[in-house]
């Protein structure tokens, strides 16, 4: 069995499991409730009905990509661990690596099969299809950050405890959306190495506030196709990164 049918194989199982577990269920239902919430609660303001819909979606997209990515990435290795399948896996002729992108390949799965049921969802609620191609940017944003994210969920799941990783997956989406608000405050306070600090964390955490596109104002006015071949490479880059630092752990980690 060669590398990538490895990797297919082990990224099926994965997908597999994980809805097996209903945590992926579980997550589609709360995902309903929020579209079914958000269209309630658009029907209320006549004025902005479209504009609510969309804020509220796009934002529940990205909360449910998030739990997917953090959840699944932080517990996926440690959860063969406990049940042993990485021994039976380990002892075949597959490399470390190849596991890490199958691990990976399943949240890859499950992200881009809730991605689009719940865009989908989301555009049969606004019932305006002439959207699409600006809603589908930002769909599609969301789907690039989530990829970083569980890339380094995978990452931290590997070097601690699954829910010290969780929280540190967490801690670290809320810090690529924080850092124009970290400088802000940290410019008021004037302290220059504060702002130093600051200026070298811009630089080493993903900036997705400059791909925050989640909101009905970038359906309206999408972003151009330069700043989303941007995005692209720009998460594409940190999902890579990400994984190699698994890989570089995985591979020197002892299985116990």
């Amino acid at each position: 069995m060669n590398s990538m049918q490895s990797i297919l194989t082990l990224s099926l199982l994965g997908t597999r499991e994980w809805v097996r577990l209903k945590f992926f269920n579980i997550v589609i239902f709360l995902s309903i409730v929020f579209i079914g919430f958000s269209y309630m609660l658009s029907t209320l303001t006549f004025s902005v009905q479209e504009r609510l819909l969309f804020d509220f979606g796009l934002a529940g997209l990205e909360i449910g990509l998030l739990f997917i990515s953090a959840m699944i990435g932080s517990y996926a290795i440690h959860r063969e661990m406990e049940r042993k399948t990485l021994f039976v896996l380990l002892v075949r002729p597959i490399p470390r690596w190849n596991l890490i992108i199958g691990f990976f390949g399943s949240i890859f799965i499950l992200s881009a099969i809730f991605t689009l049921g719940f865009g989908f969802s989301l555009l049969l609620a606004s019932n305006n299809w002439g959207l699409i191609n600006a809603f589908l940017i930002s769909i599609f944003s969301s789907f690039l950050k989530s990829l970083v994210v569980s890339s380094f969920a995978l990452a931290m799941g590997l070097m601690v405890r699954p829910i010290l990783s969780l929280v540190m997956t967490f801690c670290y989406w809320v810090m690529c959306y924080s850092i124009p608000d970290i400088q802000f405050f940290v410019k008021k306070m004037g302290s220059e190495l504060l702002n130093q600090v600051v200026d070298i964390l811009d630089i080493i955490v993903p900036q997705f506030y400059r791909i925050n596109w989640k909101s009905y104002y970038f359906i309206t006015n999408p972003p151009t196709m330069s700043e989303l071949g941007w995005a692209l490479f720009y998460c594409l880059g940190w999902t890579f990164f990400w994984l190699f630092i698994a890989s570089f752990v995985f591979k020197r980690k002892e299985i116990v």
